[in-house]
């Protein structure tokens, strides 16, 4: 732990008047796929109104690697989209995680990251030349059943293709609240238009931060499921890969498909298809005495370039 703090203090004094952002993509299930994600190192020099003017100008998610305040963390992340900070991004933290570890600001397999949200472990392993990142999340909190009309309506499509045979649409949190819900197949998940000005307000109504449906009924190889991300309020309508939501949804999955079995469940749930940027998520649910006791997601984040901005 004091060694990321010492790394961090020496390199965020070198930085002088320019931003270092380090590109990356995350979840990749292709070569223009993944979610694009912004990650600057050694970020504690930079104020508030910078982080955020740089995800504005980003127009993306984007993670600020900064030295810790909690005395059992190793690493503290900040998150802003284009138009707030977040809490957590699971992406974004795959992302950072990748960059702390090319950059030594980490060391170990095993960290305990910093957010406003709450402390996370993650762990990394060493797979084939990639960095396989595993990011904790919490047990989940589901909240209660919504309506399919109300669903229909911001989504533009017909009650009939959404599908509650299995289980219902329903918000899930595991950091951040997801309303999870289940669609006919991936003909109607992907052709979706939906009405984001009343999906917001929706979102709002529900205390959630972003809408993820989802179908069992995929064309896509080697996969449980398909996903789509709108999130709330973020300056961008979609999301091509979405850890944060991917981790309810395998706590949601668990839940109603495998009955909370004991064990581990692992869903690879595939997303980003409709923005053409398919990415590829794995999303872990452990189960024990009929519930779910651990969440979690795992991926890769990929280097694709670097640059220095001035503030």
């Amino acid at each position: 732990m004091t060694t990321a703090k010492a790394n961090l203090n020496r390199q965020g004094q070198t930085q002088g008047d320019r931003i270092e952002v380090i590109r990356t993509r995350v979840f990749a299930a292709g070569p223009q796929g993944g979610n694009p994600c912004p990650v600057v190192p050694f970020a504690d020099w930079l104020t508030d109104g910078q982080m955020q003017a740089l995800a504005l100008s980003c127009g993306l998610d984007t993670a600020f690697i900064l030295h810790p305040r909690s005395k059992t963390a190793d690493i503290r992340i900040r998150y802003f989209v284009p138009d707030h900070e977040m809490g957590v991004s699971g992406h974004a933290t795959v992302a950072a995680i990748t960059v702390a570890r090319l950059r030594k600001i980490l060391k170990s397999d095993h960290a305990r990251v910093e957010t406003i949200t709450g402390v996370f472990e993650v762990g990394c392993v060493t797979r084939n030349n990639n960095l396989v990142v595993t990011l904790e999340q919490n047990k989940p909190i589901f909240g209660p059943a919504v309506a399919p009309d109300q669903v229909a309506q911001v989504l533009r499509i017909e009650t009939s293709q959404i599908v509650l045979a299995k289980s219902p649409i329903q918000a899930v949190s595991v950091s951040r609240a997801k309303l999870v819900a289940p669609l006919k197949d991936s003909k109607v998940l992907n052709t979706l238009q939906p009405d984001y000005e009343a999906l917001w307000g929706l979102c709002e109504k529900l205390k959630v931060t972003g809408f993820y449906p989802f179908t069992r009924q995929t064309d896509k190889a080697n996969v449980q499921v398909e996903a789509r991300q709108f999130p709330l309020h973020a300056g961008f309508p979609e999301d091509a890969a979405t850890g944060v939501a991917a981790a309810a949804l395998g706590a949601y999955l668990a839940t109603y498909d495998h009955k909370c079995g004991t064990g581990q469940h692992t869903f690879r749930i595939a997303q980003g298809y409709a923005m053409g940027a398919p990415s590829l998520i794995e999303a872990l649910a452990d189960c024990a005495d009929g519930r779910v006791t651990r969440t979690a997601i795992r991926g890769v984040a990929h280097v694709v370039g670097r640059e220095a901005i001035v503030p």
